[in-house]
């Protein structure tokens, strides 16, 4: 590989768990992210690169390192961050990683760096560009293998999406909550055509492109998923 071809770094933020929970192996305390978004960026020619939930306060310093941004899935965005409370009995949040990704997402705005999000990291963007969420939804957790397209979904004609996808295609679905209210600058791209619920939004000018469903648990078996890592890696 010549110097002309470098690599594209893509910072792909963690997540992390503990042993209170015990869904980590022997107990022990385990910082990680889906390696579905790790391969699926290596696939394409990109050089993938984890970054761990820290303090905020380091967000540029990792940003500094990176040319694009993916914000991955995960636990639920704390209401309060948009303010409100929360009205709901689920309690699967985590301070730390709100804090450090609304840092990362200020930082790569400020640098001009892409984001691509998936699910939970496309409600924090919403939120962090002034917009609220659903914090109840229904019907949008399958009960399916991960990789079970679940959901239809209608794509906005001529977007970049339609000319991966279509203008109809299916997905999976894997969240409780969604983007209620739209942030200034988000275009909707994509729905579900049963009730509404936004599947994908964009902001051009931001090179910012963000998805509802799962695309790292798909690209190995449909090539629109992985022709949509091919774009974010090398396009967007």
């Amino acid at each position: 590989m010549t110097n002309k071809q470098k690599q594209p770094i893509i910072g792909i933020t963690g997540n992390q768990r503990t042993n209170l929970d015990n869904t980590t192996p022997d107990g022990i305390n385990i910082s990680y992210t889906a390696t579905g978004f790790v391969e699926g960026v290596k696939r394409v020619g990109g050089l993938p690169l984890i970054i761990p939930i820290s303090k905020p306060e380091s967000a540029h310093i990792y940003i500094n390192l990176i040319d694009k941004l993916i914000l991955t899935g995960g636990q639920n965005v704390l209401p309060e961050f948009y303010g409100e409370v929360n009205q709901t009995n689920d309690c699967d949040f985590l301070r730390e990683r709100d804090e450090f990704e609304l840092a990362l997402i200020k930082a790569a705005l400020e640098q001009k760096k892409p984001i691509f999000s998936v699910c939970r990291g496309t409600q924090l963007m919403n939120v962090a560009l002034g917009g609220n969420l659903n914090q109840v939804v229904e019907n949008h957790w399958q009960d399916h293998p991960s990789d079970y397209l679940s959901q239809d979904m209608a794509v906005k004609p001529d977007s970049i999406l339609a000319s991966i996808y279509g203008q109809k295609t299916a997905i999976n679905s894997f969240h409780h909550q969604s983007i209620k209210d739209l942030a200034p600058g988000l275009e909707i791209i994509a729905h579900d055509p049963k009730d509404g619920t936004i599947e994908a939004v964009t902001n051009s000018q931001l090179h910012f492109l963000g998805v509802q469903w799962h695309p790292e648990l798909l690209y190995g078996h449909r090539n629109e998923d992985l022709a949509l890592f091919d774009y974010v890696v090398n396009h967007l």
